[in-house]
């Protein structure tokens, strides 16, 4: 049987809309923040773009020193895929 390969977006103008947003979790300016369970990853592999959040330089840092993404956003009481996901439907014109 095989395997759909997995798709991953690429897409720098959809970034640049991501990038300055009000992080999610405290309001500051953000960047980009790729949510790490938002798909399927090969090694070394991030997810789609489509798959961003925006999170400013100390929540980011934060993120990744906790470690266990899910838990860390489920502690912040935040949903980060549907954020993810009506944005970019909204760039994309599909909401």
């Amino acid at each position: 049987m095989l395997i759909p390969k997995e798709t991953y977006v690429r897409d720098e103008a959809y970034l640049k809309t991501v990038r300055g947003q009000p992080c999610l979790v405290c309001g500051m300016p953000g960047s980009a923040h790729h949510v790490m369970y938002g798909q399927r990853r090969g090694v070394s592999l991030k997810t789609g773009d489509n798959w961003v959040v925006p999170l400013c330089h100390r929540c980011h840092m934060q993120l990744h020193h906790y470690g266990d993404e899910r838990t860390w956003w489920d502690l912040q009481g935040i949903e980060p895929l549907d954020w993810a996901r009506k944005n970019w439907e909204k760039f994309n014109g599909t909401n």
